[in-house]
């Protein structure tokens, strides 16, 4: 997995970029055509919702389920060019990038992510060759699933929160893990066994950053497995992105909480920390 910063995409050849535009308003094609148009990126190539990072017919029973193999292949093979460095983008405080980038990263694809600021970009992206890219409506149907080693489906969730060295991590905002509300599903609160650390806390000054959580990942890495889970298997991409690159054997829960409540499993309010985690296999 490659992951650039600002002063990484910077030093980079402008003529090897491939821009990847993938900003939008979850669940809204008319925002997300407003969006880019009224903040338009030169020489980008953007990428809608559905169905390159959530396909309504794709694994999983939650809200935003994983394209399948047919449409990520279609999708890098329309990106891809000879001599061009595919590099993902999306606007600040943003989770669109990462989940592009672990979405191909599920099948085996390679791509950059830009974790830096969009104002950096678009002062690179005027430096950039315009290409002329036609994206897929039609698909193979490629016979492959994601791969297992970075991917946790229903019944691995169910199976692994039974074991006392596996970590779930919840990234979503404490009142939805608490149980005190949620807009976006009909149930709150969360997983038995997961431990909450927002997704917020990755990001400095609107960005995503890989040094953060020093603390936490001293004990994290003191679990055999981790999985992390959010609402639907967006915004736990940064998380996902974050403790991979730290060399933590992680999976994401592609169905995440919303899956979870469908299939009318047990949700529990009372918070468990990370330490009281590490206390019970120490």
């Amino acid at each position: 997995m490659t992951i650039i910063n600002e002063k990484e995409l910077l030093e980079l050849d402008p003529s090897t970029l491939l821009l990847v535009d993938t900003r939008n308003v979850m669940g809204n094609e008319e925002k997300t055509k407003e969006l880019v148009l009224n903040d338009p990126v030169e020489n980008t190539i953007h990428i809608q919702e559905n169905p390159f990072i959530v396909e309504a017919d794709g694994h999983n029973n939650g809200r935003s389920p994983i394209p399948t193999a047919g449409v990520v292949k279609g999708l890098y093979d329309a990106l891809s060019q000879p001599g061009k460095e595919i590099v993902l983008f999306a606007n600040d405080n943003s989770f669109f990038h990462t989940r592009l980038y672990v979405v191909f990263k599920l099948y085996g694809y390679e791509t950059t992510l830009y974790i830096g600021s969009l104002g950096v970009l678009k002062e690179v992206a005027t430096k950039v060759e315009y290409n002329d890219v036609t994206l897929p409506t039609v698909f193979e149907d490629v016979d492959q699933l994601p791969d297992e080693s970075l991917y946790a489906t229903f019944e691995n969730v169910k199976n692994s929160i039974k074991d006392p060295k596996h970590l779930l991590i919840d990234v979503r905002e404490r009142s939805r893990y608490l149980g005190e509300g949620d807009n976006m599903d009909s149930k709150s609160g969360h997983i038995p066994t997961a431990v909450n650390i927002p997704n917020t806390t990755l990001f400095k000054n609107g960005t995503m950053s890989l040094d953060v959580l020093h603390d936490e990942l001293k004990d994290i890495k003191k679990f055999d497995s981790v999985t992390v889970s959010c609402g639907s298997g967006m915004s736990a991409t940064p998380m996902f992105t974050f403790l991979h690159e730290n060399g933590i054997p992680v999976k994401l829960y592609g169905g995440s909480f919303s899956e979870w409540i469908r299939e009318d499993e047990p949700i529990v309010t009372k918070e468990t920390t990370l330490k009281e985690r590490v206390l019970n296999i120490e």
